[in-house]
């Protein structure tokens, strides 16, 4: 996508925050569910009543972004950048609408995953980013709705990649029944969505609330960083997007690992634990996939910005500050895949406490510098304390995971 450091560049851009930083607070609770389902007694009611639990998250985003949306986008964008609030406001309004359907996407990804279905959870990213493209593409340049056109293109895209989900979901319930029925047991096929039981209730709740406040301290952050940068003016605004969609493009490299590590680490534990051997390679193997496959997202997140300045925007100041700010944009990239990685199978062992803790005063000690008089005043700063963010994340989980697989092993021995 093209951007300048115009309005018109920044609308979708700025826009986008609203809605994807609320999703971003509910997102890993759904990847979260993959662990849950492979311990769980009953797994398809268990994922019925996720999806229900789903439901209601993504209309409670909903009515968030339709009640709030204009002073949540007025306090992204800053008083340097108010003049796009009204257009982004309809952007997220339309965008807003989608949010039932990707919430409940990411937990129907969870359940595949932990089926160690990888097939369906692929096509349906596949099948949203054409969409996406196509429809996007095509609503904005020939029917002349603007911002208003990437957002339906958007919304039909979450709306198809859900329903595509749901759909294997009932496939797969469908044939199983009927091979039970042939085998003449007696089962009853459980429905799509299935309000929860208090007791699936609170065991969700258990793991995905600690979960939900330390995305909840993601999202501060990330925020805070927009903010202030909000504040710079519209040259650096324009380069901050550019360059946190970049980052958010190779988020998935170490998001992938880090689930990885949520579905299989918790089977390699239990023949740790059966076998009385240790399972060190393994959980090598996943530390050095994450770190390995991080620096290489890394390298490649940074030669766009460094390369190709010019495929974002025709404005000289925003390729300068692109050029200069893509070696931090990389160490944010980096850092962030060993993060995830560490944060999965931490998570696959349930350290959530630590977890909890771990961003709590991270996200204290970053929004305190962020609302200091010695907050960054420069675009490299603000993403310099992006990285530094990042880095002690990533020092801080790989450290515990060391710890407590040093532990599990004199426990064996």
């Amino acid at each position: 996508m093209v951007v300048s450091s115009t309005a018109n560049g920044e609308e979708e851009k700025i826009s986008e925050r609203i809605v994807s930083e609320a999703l971003f607070l509910a997102l890993l609770c759904g990847v979260g569910l993959a662990t849950l389902v492979l311990l769980a007694g009953q797994p398809l009611l268990f994922v019925s009543e996720a999806l229900f639990l789903a439901l209601l998250c993504g209309v409670g985003l909903a009515t968030l972004v339709l009640l709030a949306g204009q002073p949540l986008l007025l306090a992204i964008a800053g008083k340097a950048s108010a003049s796009v609030v009204p257009s982004a406001l309809q952007y997220a309004t339309i965008r807003a609408f989608g949010q039932p359907f990707v919430v409940m996407a990411s937990v129907a990804r969870a359940a595949a995953l932990a089926r160690k279905d990888t097939r369906g959870p692929l096509v349906s990213v596949a099948l949203a980013s054409l969409l996406n493209f196509v429809g996007t593409t095509s609503l904005v340049r020939l029917t002349g709705l603007g911002i208003r056109g990437a957002a339906i293109g958007t919304l039909v895209a979450d709306i198809a990649a859900t329903t595509f989900l749901l759909t294997r979901i009932r496939t797969s319930r469908t044939k199983r029944q009927n091979r039970i029925i042939d085998e003449k047991l007696h089962s009853k096929q459980v429905p799509l969505l299935v309000l929860p039981s208090r007791e699936s209730f609170f065991r969700f709740g258990s793991y995905a609330a600690p979960i939900f406040f330390t995305i909840l301290g993601k999202s501060v952050v990330y925020n805070g960083v927009g903010a202030t940068i909000g504040r710079m003016g519209s040259v650096a605004l324009a380069a901050h997007q550019v360059l946190l969609q970049s980052f958010f493009f190779w988020t998935p490299v170490g998001d992938s690992v880090g689930m990885t590590s949520q579905v299989f680490l918790p089977a390699i534990l239990a023949k740790e634990k059966a076998e009385g051997v240790p399972q060190r390679g393994a959980k090598r193997l996943l530390f050095v996939t994450g770190m390995v496959s991080g620096l290489v997202a890394a390298v490649l997140a940074a030669l766009l910005p460094l390369k190709g300045a010019h495929l974002f925007t025709a404005d000289l100041h925003v390729a300068a500050a692109l050029r200069q700010t893509a070696p931090v944009l990389a160490s944010c990239v980096a850092m962030h895949a060993i993060a995830l990685t560490c944060e999965g199978m931490l998570l696959a062992q349930r350290d959530l406490k630590f977890l909890s803790q771990s961003y709590v005063i991270t996200t204290i000690a970053t929004a305190a510098l962020l609302s200091s008089p010695y907050r960054p005043a420069t675009l490299s700063g603000a993403w310099g304390l992006l990285a530094l963010f990042q880095g002690v994340r990533a020092l801080q989980f790989a450290l515990r995971t060391f710890f407590i697989s040093n532990k599990r092993k004199k426990s064996l021995q």
